[in-house]
C-alpha cells in the first residue's frame, strides 16, 4: 500500500514550522529541541517536495525518463497534456502521476 497523502495549505505549514522554531530556541532540554529540529526537518521535506507544480514535476520526470524508459515518457507526455488542457482533474493527475512513477521499476 501506498504513502496516504493529505492536503494542508501552506500556510499552516509555515506556521507549524515558526512554531518549532520558537520551541527549539526556548528549549533548555536536549531531547525537546532534538524533537523540535526533527520536526523542522519534517516540514522542510514537505515544503520542499510541494514547491515544484503538478505539471512541473511530470515535465521533469519526462525530461529525466527520455532515454531510459520510452512507455513511461509516453505516459508522463500523455498526462501532462491532459493536465495543460484541463482534460483532467489535478488530483486525478496526480494519482496517475504516482502510480506511473511507482511502477516504473518493474518496467525494466
Amino acid at each position: 500500500m501506498g504513502e496516504e497523502k493529505l492536503l494542508v495549505n501552506k500556510d499552516v505549514l509555515i506556521k507549524i514550522q515558526s512554531r518549532a522554531i520558537a520551541i527549539k530556541l526556548m528549549a533548555k532540554d536536549k531531547q525537546i529541541i532534538k524533537e523540535a529540529e526533527d520536526m523542522l526537518e519534517m516540514i522542510d521535506k514537505e515544503l520542499k517536495d510541494n514547491s515544484l507544480s503538478l505539471l512541473e514535476k511530470i515535465d521533469q520526470k519526462m525530461k529525466e525518463t527520455k532515454l531510459t524508459n520510452a512507455e513511461l515518457n509516453a505516459n508522463l507526455y500523455i498526462l501532462y497534456r491532459k493536465l495543460s488542457d484541463n482534460k483532467i482533474s489535478e488530483q486525478d493527475a496526480a494519482a496517475l502521476f504516482d502510480l506511473y512513477v511507482s511502477s516504473q521499476p518493474f518496467d525494466n
